[in-house]
């Protein structure tokens, strides 16, 4: 009895072990083909041309009577404000307001273009030099980092690790995704809108909506370099050699690693709210 009670417990241990190493096989392919088609694709996308955007030029050109309107009103209040007071701080406000109203609907577009497609180099450079490959191989590489390490035979939980790690990078990799679209579009609609909210500087009120608006658009130009930063940080991390020992040159093990690799790219995705709440402190 007890040899039968041996035998059946042995097939059953094989059989499902063969089970969970084919599930683990299936989501380990399903890991990489995933993180080949959307691990990097916020990288591969480039932030438009905000200079010559055809929907900032619309917006633009279909609000400039409220900017008149609103310059007018805020120019208005500065007069009776210098009637009243006999003080030419108003007249001085007026000023700055037309000169800052000028300046922003001049030269805004071309200066955020420039800062957008700084950002956007940055970050694909600090992303190629912690993969050490070039833009083609950025998926393939982060697929490897991740997946390879959790497959040796001496990490004990490396398959259900896999499993784990990968459902967590597929979301991880859809919400970054879905967050960089997100930016693209609040670009173009904040330095659309950034004439609109400079027209009445004079005004504490104008003057707390345009700082919001530029907070909010250094927000969204720098989140992508900060994410490629992390990104970046998580990958040196999860690629260090290995020594002969087995562990990492911290004596971190080599699935420890990974963990806090996979961490730090989740981090990424919540940078955006962070970043928004330290620039601009109001608009969150």
């Amino acid at each position: 009895m007890e040899v039968i009670n041996s035998v059946m417990q042995a097939a059953l241990g094989g059989f499902f072990k063969l089970i969970f190493n084919a599930i683990a096989a299936v989501v380990v392919a399903a890991v990489e083909a995933v993180l080949k088609a959307v691990g990097f694709l916020w990288i591969y996308i480039k932030t438009p041309d905000v200079s010559t955007n055809g929907t900032v030029t619309f917006i633009q050109t279909h609000t400039s009577f409220i900017v008149v309107f609103v310059a007018a009103i805020a120019i208005i209040i500065g007069a009776v404000q210098m009637a009243v007071s006999y003080r030419g701080e108003p007249a001085r406000e007026m000023l700055r307001s037309l000169l800052t109203l000028t300046v922003v609907s001049g030269g805004s577009a071309t200066f955020a273009a420039v800062l957008i497609q700084s950002s956007d180099e940055f970050s694909s450079w600090i992303i190629g030099q912690a993969l050490g490959a070039n833009d083609d191989a950025f998926a393939k590489s982060l697929a490897t980092l991740m997946v390879e390490p959790l497959k040796s035979p001496t990490e004990t939980l490396g398959f259900v690790l896999v499993i784990f790690v990968g459902i967590l990078m597929v979301i991880t990799a859809i919400i970054q995704l879905a967050l960089m679209i997100v930016r693209y579009g609040m670009l173009v609609l904040l330095v659309a809108m950034l004439p609109l909210t400079a027209a009445a500087t004079n005004t504490e009120m104008g003057m707390s909506w345009f700082k919001r608006a530029l907070g909010w658009l250094a927000g969204f130009i720098i989140y992508k370099p900060v994410a490629a930063l992390i990104y970046a940080a998580a990958i040196h991390l999860m690629s260090v050699p290995k020594p002969a020992g087995g562990t990492a040159p911290d004596g971190t093990p080599e699935t420890l690693k990974i963990i806090m690799g996979v961490t730090m790219m989740i981090v990424a995705v919540v940078a955006l709210p962070a970043i928004l709440r330290f620039v601009a402190p109001k608009a969150s």
